[in-house]
């Protein structure tokens, strides 16, 4: 590999570390939206950044305040990166790759690849009012059969009934939730979620 490829993380520490305050969170989406000049490459489950190309790039992009003289060696040592033609004094190269990931979405929902997250939402919602409904429905028939096969209170049955597709209803909500929230984290970190705030990939 050419140049020195580390984790973001570690490149968000280094970084710090040379008078450049970001976090994991931040420099991930910063890689995000100059993903043409500062490509990522994964290995595992991380995800690695070209750290030389990384320090070249926010110096023409970012205006940082001078690196503690303890670790200015460390940088300057190396050979300086060329500049980028992607820098914010041109925003051609970040326009060209707006457009084209504009293209990639539109050519994804015409393909039935992608769709919108206000459809999933919606059928999300409905599916679970359905599911609701259904318990309901189920409860009545349930109590009733139950009553007469062992003798048992009908109201009773049906008290108990619903307390366990409520309990139910509760669990299944709190997965989802919490699957919601993985994928939200996953996403942050720039990690590969299958979602994101545009468009939910089907699978």
């Amino acid at each position: 590999m050419d140049g020195e490829w580390i984790s973001i993380t570690e490149a968000a520490q280094r970084l710090a570390a040379s008078g450049d305050h970001v976090d994991r969170s931040t420099l991930s989406r910063y890689l995000k939206q100059h993903g043409e000049a500062l490509p990522i490459r994964a290995e595992g489950k991380s995800n690695l950044v070209d750290f030389e190309a990384l320090v070249a790039h926010r110096k023409e992009n970012i205006r940082i305040r001078s690196m503690p003289a303890e670790v200015r060696p460390s940088v300057s040592a190396r050979p300086a990166a060329p500049r980028f033609a992607g820098s914010q004094s041109d925003g051609v190269a970040r326009k060209a790759q707006a457009d084209a990931e504009m293209r990639e979405l539109d050519l994804g929902e015409r393909r039935k690849e992608l769709t919108p997250v206000v459809e999933v939402d919606r059928a999300g919602r409905d599916a679970i009012a359905l599911m609701s409904s259904a318990f309901d429905r189920a409860i009545e028939t349930e109590a009733a059969s139950l009553s007469l096969k062992y003798g048992w209170d009908e109201r009773t049955v049906r008290i108990a009934l619903k307390g366990y597709a409520r309990k139910g209803m509760e669990v299944f909500h709190r997965e989802i939730l919490e699957r919601l929230d993985a994928m939200r984290r996953s996403d942050d970190a720039g990690e590969p979620s299958g979602t994101s705030a545009e468009v939910t990939q089907l699978q």
